[in-house]
């Protein structure tokens, strides 16, 4: 379901050894595993799109020009565009401002940690109850980050417009990324009446988005309308699949291209943050892994990179469709499956074979 889609948003505990190669014997991959994960990926070519780069001399690649849905793992282009702006990070922001862009639902309560990681006092739908408390800014680009709120990534996309994310996108190797309202991805699968047909033009569904995520920042009367809505929203993967298949999409290149050059260099506050969510993930030797993955139904996306003293720096972009349910709930395996392939090249050749 959508409230799955946080399960990458930072680090949890728990994690198994790789097995090597010839040791996977199971019908039905246990994906409690890394080895289970690998079973999968060998199982599901053709679902899979990867780039990988231990920035030792070993890259390997599955399908890397292939677009698939990204989920939250477009949020490092915001991040980038916010790491580069003249915005004052002290600023603070009025709550209410920020909550303006969450609908409530959909986001596997990541805008309620968010304000509780904060401090601000709100009901149980993320919605403070002093809508004139402040917060940094800063706070906020973390909060997108650490908790993958949605409505903290499209308050930053206002605040910057989308010219400057393009930009900050491009400088990194990522051309024309998808950066459309995920407030208003979320409102047409409650508000079908507002989405296009199926099959629209991308354009089309993206302007419609952006407009109607635009009247619930505006009109209280429409978010009110809105929150009778969302029991209604369809509940199963099946009956979202077809709303999913329609997200914004971008290639593994793509997504391995910005995080390559944050982790060489660009953007050095962009670097700080996403060195958060898996800061006890750091493989032994390294100094730091920098991280952004996302989830939606049938969806899970990783963007990392290791970094190790002297320079080194290894970066994978992970892109899979039609994961299921019961799987999607390892995300954290599939992720320490990455973290060995760019720290051992034996995990390394483990993942290359099974990616042939």
């Amino acid at each position: 379901m959508l409230t799955r889609r946080h399960l990458l948003a930072g680090a949890a505990a728990g994690s198994a050894a790789l097995l090597l190669p010839g040791t996977a014997s199971a019908a039905q991959p246990d994906t409690t595993t890394e080895q289970g994960w690998l079973d999968w990926i060998a199982a599901h070519r053709q679902d899979v799109s990867v780039l990988i780069d231990d920035g030792d001399g070993r890259r390997a690649a599955r399908n890397p020009d292939v677009r698939r849905v990204l989920a939250s793992s477009i949020k490092v282009v915001h991040l980038s565009a916010y790491a580069e702006s003249r915005l004052d990070p002290r600023e603070q922001i009025r709550v209410g401002d920020w909550d303006a862009h969450h609908p409530f639902v959909a986001d596997g309560r990541a805008h309620f940690q968010a304000l509780n990681w904060l401090g601000v006092p709100c009901d149980d739908y993320g919605i403070a109850k002093d809508p004139e408390q402040r917060v940094p800014l800063a706070r906020l680009a973390e909060a997108m980050i650490l908790f993958s709120d949605n409505a903290a990534t499209d308050y930053l996309r206002t605040r910057l417009g989308d010219p400057a994310l393009q930009r900050a996108a491009a400088r990194g190797g990522w051309f024309r990324p998808d950066t459309r309202s995920l407030g208003g991805e979320v409102l047409m699968l409650m508000m079908p009446e507002y989405a296009p047909p199926p099959g629209s033009p991308v354009a089309v569904r993206r302007a419609m988005g952006d407009a109607v995520a635009r009247r619930f920042v505006r009109d209280p009367a429409f978010r009110a309308e809105a929150f009778k809505r969302w029991p209604d929203m369809p509940g199963t993967s099946d009956a979202q699949w077809p709303w999913i298949k329609g997200h914004g999409r971008g290639s593994a290149s793509e997504l391995f291209a910005l995080h390559r050059s944050i982790a060489k260099g660009l953007y050095a506050p962009a670097r700080e943050i996403l060195a958060k969510p898996l800061s006890d993930r750091v493989p032994p030797g390294a100094s730091e892994v920098l991280f952004k993955g996302g989830s939606l139904p049938r969806t899970l996306t990783i963007g990392l990179s290791v970094r190790w003293p002297g320079g080194r720096s290894g970066t994978a972009a992970v892109l899979l469709t039609g994961v299921s349910d019961q799987d999607m709930q390892n995300a954290l395996p599939l992720v320490d499956l990455v973290l060995a392939a760019l720290s051992d090249p034996a995990r390394f050749t483990a993942l290359e074979r099974a990616l042939r």
